[in-house]
């Protein structure tokens, strides 16, 4: 008895702890969630006296609409016209012999890139030399006929199959001719017997050699590109133009151009043709920035890049200068939210508004609201920043 007496003793504490514990569980919890409410709860605003605004020289004012040199802000990046992009193919089939370039190589239009072999390049040699003959064997009966019918000694119909002969005989040669042309074989060469096995692969544009999609031994096909070359002295910069923003954008406008991995980078630009249909399923449209002062900067397409347009002067939202302040890479200003009579006397309650800054002249800077305000509210004009250290302190002693 005396044992199990024990027991109960030692099973009753054992349920009081654990209930203690539940129970001072419970207390932290509610007491976490109460101020994780409370924090929820706290106010954005930020209260300032009519002391301390005396004080540190803050003034209030309007959102004012100001004739400002705007400018829109773009992304896009450096592109070429297709005219100075080229993937080099082949007009036949065959084993590529010898690859005569690297990847970063300047060429010239026209330059032997590489050297293709195909046995059909030997029969169209072949063939060339045989129709030769035959339009050479052709044109001796039509001017034999020709002197006939003249003496009216031969057949017409004779006269006139040996025409057609000649006719068909020269145009098939002018056909062989312009094919060996196109394949860089010399009919002249052919004529006097000398007959190749390979041909070259030309360039058909100067430029540098960006990519080679073929090696010695390989297997050349005419719709697969044997390598790609580019003229990047001829870039330009694409830029997305959003709809709301159009109408603004006009071809001549002076562009701004940063480049968004070497920040040092500032090139001037000149908006020289304007898309007229919609990118894809966006509602952008490309315009193309011809760039002016390049110089010997290396620009490379597919470099993305920011675009400042300048839109000319226009009727924009505007505050003082002093009136944005920036905090963690973002811009805000101050809107009175209300006033209050105290004990203390008078106080004003201020919210953070983030906004998009344009353009800064004559002491005000263009600015765009992230958020929609209400039709004339008043904000801070002057010397805002007290407002922003004094939320920084509030925050510090929060914690």
């Amino acid at each position: 008895m005396k044992a199990i007496y024990i027991s109960l003793i030692s099973l009753s504490l054992i349920l009081l702890v654990s209930c203690g514990q539940n129970t001072k569980s419970e207390s932290t919890e509610n007491s976490a969630e109460n101020t994780e409410q409370a924090h929820e709860g706290e106010s954005e605003e930020i209260a300032v006296s009519e002391a301390q605004m005396n004080a540190v020289g803050i003034k209030l004012g309007k959102i004012e609409q100001r004739e400002l040199n705007s400018v829109i802000r773009v992304n896009g990046e450096m592109d070429l016209d297709p005219q100075k992009k080229a993937e080099v193919t082949s007009l036949v089939g065959g084993i590529i012999k010898q690859v005569l370039v690297i990847e970063g190589k300047r060429v010239s239009a026209g330059q032997a890139v590489a050297y293709l072999e195909n046995t059909e390049i030997v029969e169209l040699q072949k063939n060339y030399l045989t129709l030769r003959k035959e339009a050479l064997t052709a044109e001796q009966e039509y001017n034999r006929q020709k002197e006939l019918s003249s003496q009216g000694a031969g057949v017409e119909k004779t006269f006139q199959q040996a025409t057609a002969a000649y006719e068909i005989a020269k145009a098939q040669l002018t056909g062989l001719e312009k094919q060996l042309r196109q394949l860089s074989i010399s009919p002249e060469q052919v004529s006097a017997g000398n007959m190749v096995t390979q041909i070259p692969i030309k360039s058909p544009i100067s430029g540098t050699v960006r990519k080679i999609n073929i090696s010695t031994g390989s297997y050349a096909d005419t719709q697969i590109s044997l390598m790609s070359i580019s003229d990047n002295s001829a870039v330009h910069c694409d830029m997305k133009i959003f709809e709301k923003d159009i109408n603004a954008v006009k071809i001549g406008q002076e562009v701004d151009i940063l480049l968004t991995n070497q920040p040092g980078v500032n090139l001037k630009g000149e908006i020289y043709e304007i898309n007229k249909s919609f990118e894809g399923d966006t509602k952008a449209i490309l315009v193309h920035i011809r760039i002016k002062n390049q110089g010997n900067i290396e620009l490379i397409p597919g470099m993305y890049a920011t675009g400042l347009i300048n839109v000319g002067k226009q009727k924009t939202p505007a505050v003082p200068n002093d009136a944005v302040i920036s905090s963690e890479g973002k811009k805000y200003i101050f809107v009175l939210e209300d006033e209050e009579n105290g004990q203390e006397g008078k106080s004003s309650h201020f919210k953070r508004e983030e906004v998009i800054t344009g353009i800064s002249e004559l002491g005000f800077t263009q600015i765009t609201p992230v958020n929609q305000l209400k039709e004339d509210v008043t904000i801070v004009t002057a010397n805002a920043f007290y407002i922003a250290s004094m939320a920084s302190d509030h925050g510090e002693h929060g914690h």
